[in-house]
């Protein structure tokens, strides 16, 4: 660290890449628009050091002439010089031999240097698994001990706790020219109140991507396929990417209550959807997500009763976002929305999945509750000579209406609620490849007060309202790190301060939460 080289993201897009960290990303996972791109174009980019893909993929228009077609250019003095000029511009273009780069010295010489070139392919870069793994641990302080801690359930204490928060298996890259995977397979450790950490699936998100011109316009399409969502998302501001990107399963980060779309139903779905990135500019998209079984939940690692229930049907969810770049100025503005209909677990907690006929033990026929979001969001990024300033800001509005007369075996005493969250946050990144990185938020949760769904609140309302600051430094970043592309590492300090958790303003400090926490890319 007294000499610090640098190392690039996450390894397996460092290796299919070639690319600096510094040029997809502006923190660790905020996106550049060149990010962005390589995102919505579906993971493929090329350009590293290693073949993208397990088998190679055929180059486009490029077939290598056969015996016969070389033939009358290949006795030495029969050939003309405009079938000599013809092989070496042929071989030129298919081939980076070096000596083609400088004229020959006779005709002779120049049709053998020419043939002996097409005739040897290009050397085959070779491939490496596109896998890497990532261990997330730290130490956790809070103002007042965990009123959540139980004497002997794990091993954590009350207060003042270091380990590992999880670790992290990584797949995926380009499968294709058209086809690439991001997939994150995670061991979480316990909690304060859990008995034993557990392996799960984590996001993934597959996609199909292809770009082109219509009516002169450029214009990228894409489908994914994914398990959480707004994990698709290329803007650091809808809920799956925003901040704190990294933080430990330990103290209060963030409100008790969210909204729907807020990660209730992340890795418990499953997600299919088309976009399109008209010129650049415009991002258009629409999705529609369906409960997984209970039975592949639990075995993929999540809980089925830790959701609200099973969606009706398809929720639908779409995204609009305006891109506009003005030098080294970029600003999004934004929106999305969607609409889960919820069959909510028995009463008796019991995991009943929804018939052919809608029919759920304990709930009216056919009632679900309904859950619609409307999101607004947008972010500015200004690129400096050696840093970035980023500016971000979402608001979501969940409107409540509860058919089904209960959630969780509580019955809400009132048919219809609110829910509303907002996050805004700035980000200064400094140094070659955001060698250091400062953020600041300010996050706010409020809604429709209920005495039944609220019960343990003041005021029986949901409001929370607090700050986040977090100070990050990349120890390898500003020359090529040990082991590069196969290792990363950060180290990062956070702070949560709250002036109101949960309605509580009198005691809402003891929630603060500072960390230490380190993460190891390799």
């Amino acid at each position: 660290m007294v000499t610090p080289p640098t190392a690039q993201a996450l390894p397996i897009f460092a290796r299919q890449t070639g690319q600096p960290c510094g040029n997809c990303h502006t923190d660790v996972l905020g996106l550049t628009p060149f990010g962005r791109r390589f995102k919505i174009g579906g993971y493929t980019l090329g350009g590293g050091p290693f073949r993208k893909t397990l088998f190679p993929i055929p180059p486009s228009g490029k077939v290598f002439p056969t015996a016969d077609e070389l033939k009358s250019v290949l006795v030495p003095g029969t050939a003309s010089q405009d079938a000599v000029a013809q092989l070496r511009s042929y071989a030129q273009q298919t081939t980076s031999d070096a000596k083609l780069a400088k004229p020959a010295a006779t005709p002779e010489q120049a049709i053998t240097d020419a043939f002996a070139a097409v005739q040897k392919p290009e050397e085959e870069p070779g491939w490496f698994p596109p896998l890497a793994v990532m261990l997330l641990g730290g130490y956790t302080h809070t103002q007042a001990p965990d009123p959540n801690w139980m004497p002997g359930v794990n091993h954590w204490n009350a207060n003042d706790n270091t380990g590992l928060a999880q670790a992290s298996l990584f797949g995926g890259g380009a499968m294709s020219d058209n086809v690439g995977v991001f997939a994150q397979l995670t061991y979480s450790f316990p909690a304060i109140a859990d008995a034993s950490g557990k392996w799960g699936w984590d996001n993934v998100d597959v996609r199909y991507a292809q770009s082109g011109q219509v009516g002169g316009v450029d214009v990228l399409f894409g489908i994914t396929a994914h398990n959480n969502p707004t994990v698709q998302d290329v803007w650091n501001t809808a809920p799956a990417w925003t901040h704190p990107y990294f933080t430990t399963q330990l103290g209060f980060t963030g409100p008790a209550t969210s909204t729907v779309i807020d990660g209730a139903y992340s890795q418990r779905v499953a997600g299919l959807g088309g976009y399109l990135f008209i010129n650049d500019q415009l991002y258009l998209e629409a999705t529609g997500y369906k409960t997984l079984g209970v039975v592949a939940q639990t075995r993929l690692g999540a809980d089925p009763l830790a959701s609200l229930g099973q969606i009706a049907g398809v929720a639908p969810y779409g995204r609009v976002a305006w891109e506009q770049r003005f030098g080294d100025h970029n600003l999004m503005v934004g929106g999305f929305a969607s609409r889960f209909e919820i069959a909510p677990w028995s009463v008796s907690g019991v995991p009943v999945p929804l018939d052919t006929t809608g029919n759920l033990a304990d709930v009216p026929y056919g009632a679900t509750n309904k859950y619609t979001d409307f999101g607004f969001d947008t972010q500015y990024q200004y690129r400096g000579d050696n840093y970035w300033v980023i500016l971000k800001g979402a608001y979501i509005r969940e409107e409540q209406r509860y058919d089904a007369g209960y959630i969780g075996g509580i019955v809400p005493a009132n048919l219809t609620n609110s829910l509303n969250t907002l996050r805004a946050s700035s980000t200064v990144a400094i140094g070659n490849d955001n060698r250091v990185v400062a953020t600041g938020q300010y996050f706010r949760t409020w809604g429709s007060p209920d005495a039944n769904l609220y019960q343990g609140n003041q005021d029986s309302v949901p409001d929370t309202t607090g700050f986040m600051a977090e100070l990050a430094y990349l120890p390898f970043g500003s020359s090529r790190a040990p082991y590069w592309p196969w290792f990363n590492t950060r180290i990062g300090l956070q702070y949560f301060y709250y002036t109101k958790y949960s309605g509580d303003t009198v005691t809402s400090h003891d929630k603060n939460t500072f960390i230490v926490y380190s993460t190891i890319l390799f």
